[in-house]
């Protein structure tokens, strides 16, 4: 196995505090995205093993660590490898090669990853997910992988043909992958809170459709934003995301009960023509 060494620091300041270093390994995997429908469809995604998963692995540090990234490509085809923002941007992996990356960030902020070779089909096909370096606290976290799919597309695009983007019209809708009712039941993107709590959210928009995701209740505040029309700051219960903008969200609930968060676009809370199969979760607030 060739293996190739890429070397990035990432500062965000020139003070910098000690922090851990954290060993990960990406690998790139090629397989079948079951939908809420039981519909079946190539994908291809970044996993911690050699298991395909359809969910893309999140990678969580705290601010000031130092991430060693080995990225490993089990997949038939050649990929690459890229970091938004970061100044990472590796074109090729062969198949069965790796390469090493070491991104460091001071700053409360998340970063997608993903492939840029022959982009953005291989990003679209699913080869996009997060890493966030969060606060060094006791406060929840919650990642939202937002991504929208035409299955007649992903068919397509994984066999080595084109599409016609302009006539993209995809028919489901997912948040890690999932639909609801399943992200009833998934623990990184469910939010259950009692009033006070301190919650972030980080969302990144890893689709090729323009996003609007509605929050009932509450309007959170974007602590980071790397985004074309959001900035931090803003505090608002509707966030626009453009494809590869990413925000980081702070949310404190000051009342108790079930919130909805969805799409407002209302085709996007669909999966396979069934509402409300795609972009829709509900919130738990205890008092």
């Amino acid at each position: 196995m060739k293996r190739y060494f890429y070397t990035l620091f990432f500062l965000s300041s020139f003070i910098l505090l000690l922090g851990s270093t954290v060993t990960k390994r990406l690998y790139i995997n090629r397989g079948i995205f079951t939908t809420v429908k039981n519909t079946n469809f190539p994908f291809l995604s970044f996993n911690s093993n050699t298991a395909f998963n359809q969910l893309n692995a999140v990678i969580t540090l705290l601010q000031n660590d130092s991430l060693k990234l080995t990225v490993i490509n089990n997949d038939i085809a050649p990929h690459g490898f890229a970091v938004q923002g970061a100044g990472i941007s590796i074109s090729s992996i062969n198949s069965g090669d790796s390469v090493f990356v070491q991104l460091h960030e001071t700053q409360h902020r998340a970063f997608i990853y993903f492939d840029p070779l022959n982009y953005p089909s291989n990003r679209y096909l699913g080869l996009a997910g997060i890493i966030y370096f969060g606060l060094p606290s006791g406060n929840a976290v919650y990642y939202w992988n937002i991504k929208e799919h035409q299955t007649s597309y992903s068919a397509l695009l994984a066999s080595g043909n084109s599409v016609n983007w302009n006539s993209y019209y995809p028919d489901y809708y997912t948040i890690n992958s999932k639909s609801f009712p399943d992200l009833q039941i998934d623990s990184t993107a469910k939010i259950s809170a009692t009033v006070g709590d301190t919650v972030y959210i980080v969302v990144a928009n890893t689709g090729q459709s323009m996003h609007s995701l509605h929050f009932h209740g509450f309007h959170p505040k974007a602590v980071f934003a790397e985004a074309k029309i959001l900035q931090a700051g803003w505090d608002k219960d509707t966030w626009g995301m453009y494809s590869m903008d990413i925000l980081v969200l702070k949310l404190i609930p000051d009342k108790p009960g079930r919130y909805s968060v969805h799409d407002h676009n209302l085709v996007a809370i669909t999966g396979g023509n069934t509402h409300p199969n795609g972009m829709f979760t509900i919130m738990e607030i205890a008092p």
